[in-house]
């Protein structure tokens, strides 16, 4: 009886932590308001949008609001508390960092140089 009981124990345990790693794996799926300050083009504001592809990466892309141009993500890395979205842009391969900050928010940089804020679009 004590070793059925400490299997469904330890199964319970399994489901639980595999639960919290699914949420904060997708913390950044979904659509950000994100802005990048200070650039040389001055600010830009764009809609990054995240997903997870069916073979569990992510997928994005940036729509600029000023002009509604798509550009997709080449590659996203993900690590444990940040993610690093590659594209090509104004001629150029570039690179985006964001971490969370909060529930609804990212902050980051752009080619380590730019700063990054964003937040969550709420539907």
């Amino acid at each position: 009886m004590k070793l059925i009981t400490t299997l469904l124990c330890g199964f319970a345990l399994f489901l639980i932590s595999f639960t919290t790693q699914a949420q904060t794996t997708d913390y950044f799926v979904g659509e950000w308001e994100v802005t990048i300050k200070d650039t040389p083009m001055g600010t830009i504001s764009v809609v990054l949008t995240l997903e997870r592809g069916e073979d569990g990466k992510l997928v994005g892309k940036f729509v600029d609001a000023a002009n509604s141009t798509s550009t997709p993500m080449t590659q996203i890395t993900e690590a444990e508390d940040s993610i690093t979205l590659y594209f090509f842009a104004e001629g150029m391969d570039l690179y985006l960092n964001l971490k969370p900050e909060g529930e609804e928010n990212v902050s980051g940089s752009l080619m380590d140089s730019f700063a990054v804020e964003g937040k969550r679009v709420i539907k």
